[in-house]
Order: C-alpha cells, then structure tokens, then sequence
C-alpha cells in the first residue's frame, strides 16, 4: 500500500491562502485512500466502488471546502465501518483504509486551522491599517488645526505691527509738520 504523510506546517509556511491547502488535500485523499480502496478480495467489489465514490466527493470538495471535505470524510469513515460490520470489508484491509482516513482527516483538519489563522491574520492587518489610517487622519488634523492657529497668530500680529507701524508714520508726520 501506498502512503503518502505530509507535514501541513510545511505546507503553511508556504503559503497562507486556502486553496494551497485544499489541493494537497485533495492528493491526499486521491493517492492515499484510492490505493486503500481497490478492489481486491478483502472488500467486496460494491463497497470499493462506494469508498471510491466517496473518495472522488472528498477531492472534489477539498479543493474549494476543506471543513465540507472533512464532513464527507466522516461520512465515508461510517460507510467503512458498516462495510467492515456486514463483512464486506475485512478487518486488516478496514484497519489500513481507516489509518489513510485518519492522515487526510489531519491534513484537512491543518487546512482549516490554517485558513483560520490566515483570515484571523487578515483581519488583524487590516483593523491595525485601518487604526493607523485613523492615527495618521487625527495628527494631519491636529497639524491643520495648529497651522491655521499659527496663520491667525501670525495675521494678528501682522495686523498689530501694521497699525505700529502706522501709528509711528503718523507721529513722525505731526512731528514733522511741527518742525519749522
């Protein structure tokens, strides 16, 4: 038999988006388990076409819906064990198609957990933007208001020297007016 283990935080650090994880998923569960469900005389030619049915459901779902994919892999798990209850599947061949179940339940089970921490992530970043945007809005505002505080400061005193300096041109004219 044919197994294939990946290491989903290896497959994390590539990537964080959701379809990466959903398409090795997808492998898992078409390498892994249709090795696991051929039809050979431990199960019945019935059931083999069943789990492969069930198995092509899983890849498919994988790929767009890991948390679906995974539902579906419980479903297949409880035709696996009415197929091993009614003798359909033997025992030995249950026990290994059981343990390929369970390496593409941890794999898809990474996949959603990783795709949590990956919005989680997202939505981190961008409430962190969105209070820095909000930050930066409040200083420009601040620095507007001081500047236009600054500006009417500054037209004031232009203002009071104008009306110095016109009162001293005043005084110098009468001064000047008096002097013979």
């Amino acid at each position: 038999m044919i197994r294939l283990r990946t290491t989903p935080r290896a497959f994390a650090r590539r990537s964080n988006s959701r379809r990466p994880f959903a398409a090795i998923a997808a492998a898992l569960v078409g390498v892994a388990l249709l090795a696991g469900c051929a039809a050979q005389p431990d199960i019945s030619a019935e059931s083999a076409g069943e789990l492969q049915a069930s198995v092509v459901s899983i890849a498919t779902l994988a790929q767009t819906d890991a948390a679906a994919a995974l539902a579906e892999l419980d479903a297949l798990e409880g035709r696996l064990d009415a197929g091993s209850a009614d003798g359909s599947i033997q025992a030995d061949r249950a026990t290994d198609i059981r343990s390929n179940i369970d390496l593409v339940r941890a794999d898809l089970t990474a996949a959603i957990e990783a795709a949590a921490a990956a919005e989680a992530e997202r939505i981190a970043a961008e409430q962190a933007a969105a209070e820095q945007a909000a930050a930066d809005q409040a200083v420009a505002e601040q620095a507007a208001r001081q500047a236009a505080e600054d500006k009417a400061e500054n037209d004031k005193d232009a203002r009071e020297d104008a009306r110095e300096a016109e009162k001293e041109r005043r005084e110098q004219e009468k001064e000047d007016r008096e002097e013979p």
